[in-house]
């Protein structure tokens, strides 16, 4: 183990934590803003959308990307609803309906670390969600200064653990990948990817799984200790 020149964050549950999840509000917010609508309610939105669950099954298995936008125009082109405002829009009205994020403990400090000893920093997320969206969000929580860029499955079309996704964020780290860090809670995504393309994996195993993943990693429970484990090389 040595000392990373650029460190690599997943996003949900790793720098900023779900809270919550309410698809029902960000499609009955979405209807507000319905031009033609044939009587359709949330709740029947939200039984079409149970016919489509297929699609995010599929997509774990072959590790390509189905947008939110792609999604939401196949759901309510279903439904015969059209709207006023565009799906770009739209995207970002379901996202602020119907999530809560709250920052991770001690992401600040890790981070205020990180940049004090010029280590870069980006982050890859896997989401149906575009990477101006979740930019917004960390721009809540007076994050959005604090990466250098942020990669979204969304707007690549592949999903972690896909080398692809990986390939880009060296790209734009230009450093080599042994002197990156990559420091997800996911082992099937974040852990088994950083290992298939040469990054160095920290397992942030903040639930506390027994189940543990294959290959060398290593693994921490709270952001604090990471951040002692990288003042101490």
């Amino acid at each position: 183990m040595r000392r990373p020149l650029g460190v690599l964050f997943d996003f949900g549950d790793t720098v900023l934590h779900l809270d919550s999840l309410d698809t029902l509000a960000g499609n009955r917010r979405l209807l507000e803003f319905a031009e033609v609508n044939p009587g359709i309610s949330a709740e029947d939105v939200q039984s079409v959308v149970d016919e489509f669950r297929w699609i995010y099954t599929a997509r774990d298995e072959s590790m390509i990307e189905h947008g939110c936008q792609s999604f939401q125009r196949l759901l309510y082109d279903t439904l015969g609803v059209s709207f006023r405002i565009g799906y770009t829009e739209l995207e970002r009205e379901f996202w602020n309906a119907s999530v809560k994020y709250s920052p991770v403990t001690g992401i600040y400090e890790l981070l205020d670390m990180l940049e004090a000893r010029g280590i870069i920093t980006g982050i890859i997320s896997n989401t149906i969600f575009c990477s101006s969206v979740l930019k917004e969000e960390l721009a809540k929580h007076n994050l959005e200064n604090r990466f250098s860029f942020l990669i979204t499955s969304a707007d690549y079309g592949v999903r972690k653990p896909h080398p692809h996704i990986f390939r880009i964020a060296v790209k734009k780290m230009n450093l080599e990948t042994a002197d990156i860090w990559f420091i997800g809670d996911k082992p099937d995504f974040d852990i088994k990817g950083a290992i298939d393309y040469g990054l160095y994996p920290v397992w942030y195993n903040w639930r506390n799984e027994k189940i543990l993943p294959e290959g060398d990693y290593l693994e921490v429970k709270t952001l604090q200790e990471l951040l002692e484990k990288i003042e101490l090389l």
